[in-house]
């Protein structure tokens, strides 16, 4: 795919997770799916914790939608 079709597809998938996407910690769970790093850092129920998974399972569909 193009660089243009993975970022309609990438800014497609981050707004279905609104208003979590723009929380800081719903990057670094996307970006630390990609690295391996599924474990969440956060106390769980916080928002960050619901961020950062959010992040991860934007990550994942990301990954299942740009798959060649």
């Amino acid at each position: 795919m193009s660089k243009i079709t993975d970022k309609l597809i990438f800014d497609f998938i981050k707004f279905h997770y609104r208003p979590y996407d723009t929380h800081e910690e719903f990057g670094r769970g996307f970006s630390a799916y990609q690295a391996g790093n599924v474990r969440n850092p956060h106390e769980a129920d916080s928002i960050s914790a619901q961020a950062w998974d959010r992040g991860v399972e934007a990550a994942m569909t990301y990954k299942k939608a740009t798959a060649g």
